[in-house]
C-alpha cells in the first residue's frame, strides 16, 4: 500500500508540474507575443537600439522562467524587428521628404523674389547708367572722357551682375555654410548646410531665432557652383561624428573647425574660414553681473506688452 501510495504521489506531482509547465508556457507565450506586437508598434526612426535591446530582455526573462526560446527563433524576431524599422524609415523619410520638399518651395519661392528684386534693382541702376553716359557722351563731343570710361566700367559691371544672377536661376549654384552656437551646443559641435538665397546670412539669421538662445557664429560661408554636392561630400565624411545617430537629417557634428577645412579643401578647394567662435552675446551673458543683469531686464520691461499688459510673443 505504501509503494502504491509513492506511485500515486508521484505520479499525481507529475501530472501537477506538467500543468504548471504548461501555463507557465501558455503565459510566457502570451508574454512574448504581446511585447513584440508593442515593439513592432512602438518603433520609429529614432528609437530602434532601445527596442532591439528590450527584446533581447523580454527573451532573457522568458529563458530565465524556463521557457525555451530557440536560437533560430531569436534571430526571427530581431530580422523581423529589423525589417519593421526599415519600414518605419522610409516611412518616415517619405514624410520628411514632402515636409522638406514645401520647405524647399518656400526657400525658392524667396530666391526668386530675392532674385526679381536683385534684377529690378540692376535694371534701373543699368538705365540710371546708361542716362549718365550718354549725358557725359553728348557733353565730351567725341572727346576722351575720364568720366564716359568710368560709366561704361560701371555699365558693363551692372551687366555682368545681371547675368550671373540669371544663370544662378538655372544653375545649383549657392552657398555651403559651418556654424556653431557655443551657448546652445556646447563648443564643438558644428552644423553644416546650404543654402542658395542671395545673401545666405538671412538664412543663419533664420536658424538663430527663437528655436536658440543665442545666434550661430559662421566659420566658412563658401559659395560654389553645386552647394547640394559639396553639402553632401561633407555630411558623408562627418557621418561618424554626427550628434544624432538616430536620425541622419540632422546636419549637427562633434568635431574641430580643421577637420571641415580640411574636406573642404579635398573637395572644393582652399577656404577661409574663423577658427573660434566670437559667441558675443553668450560670453557677455556669462560675464554679466546680476546687477547688469537687472538692468538690463528693466529696460526691457514693458516694452513689447499687449494691452493686458503682458508680454507678447517675440
Amino acid at each position: 500500500m505504501h509503494v502504491r501510495k509513492l506511485k500515486f504521489d508521484s505520479k499525481l506531482q507529475g501530472t501537477t508540474q506538467e500543468v504548471i509547465d504548461q501555463k507557465v508556457n501558455d503565459l510566457a507565450t502570451r508574454y512574448l507575443k504581446d511585447n513584440v506586437k508593442w515593439l513592432m508598434a512602438s518603433l520609429n526612426p529614432h528609437n530602434f537600439a532601445s527596442c532591439k535591446q528590450r527584446l533581447q530582455d523580454v527573451v532573457d526573462h522568458c529563458r530565465a522562467v524556463g521557457f525555451a526560446i530557440p536560437a533560430a527563433y531569436e534571430s526571427a524576431l530581431q530580422t523581423e524587428l529589423r525589417e519593421e524599422y526599415q519600414k518605419v524609415v522610409r516611412a518616415a523619410f517619405e514624410r520628411e521628404e514632402q515636409a522638406r520638399i514645401k520647405a524647399q518651395i518656400r526657400e525658392e519661392q524667396l530666391r526668386e523674389r530675392e532674385i526679381e528684386r536683385e534684377l529690378a534693382q540692376l535694371e534701373r541702376e543699368r538705365e540710371a547708367i546708361r542716362v549718365a553716359l550718354e549725358k557725359a557722351l553728348a557733353d565730351a563731343r567725341g572727346q576722351f572722357s575720364e568720366e564716359v570710361e568710368r560709366l561704361k566700367a560701371r555699365l558693363a559691371e551692372a551687366e555682368a551682375s545681371k547675368r550671373a544672377i540669371s544663370q544662378a536661376q538655372v544653375t545649383k549654384a549657392g552657398h555651403v555654410y559651418v556654424i556653431s552656437n557655443v551657448g546652445s551646443f556646447g563648443e564643438g559641435v558644428f552644423k553644416v548646410g546650404s543654402t542658395r538665397r542671395l545673401d545666405p546670412s538671412e538664412r543663419v539669421k533664420e536658424l538663430g531665432s527663437a528655436s536658440v538662445p543665442f545666434p550661430f557664429d559662421v566659420h566658412m560661408m563658401i559659395s560654389c557652383n553645386d552647394a547640394p554636392k559639396l553639402e553632401y561630400a561633407l555630411h558623408k565624411k562627418l557621418f561618424r561624428v554626427r550628434i544624432n545617430k538616430s536620425n541622419p537629417r540632422k546636419e549637427f557634428f562633434k568635431t574641430d573647425i580643421t577637420t571641415i577645412a580640411t574636406i573642404v579643401k579635398e573637395h572644393h578647394g582652399e577656404v577661409q574660414y574663423v577658427a573660434d567662435a566670437e559667441a558675443l552675446q553668450y560670453r557677455q551673458s556669462l560675464d554679466m553681473s546680476d546687477e547688469d543683469h537687472d538692468f538690463v531686464e528693466s529696460v526691457y520691461a514693458g516694452l513689447g506688452e499687449d494691452e493686458d499688459g503682458y508680454p507678447e510673443d517675440v
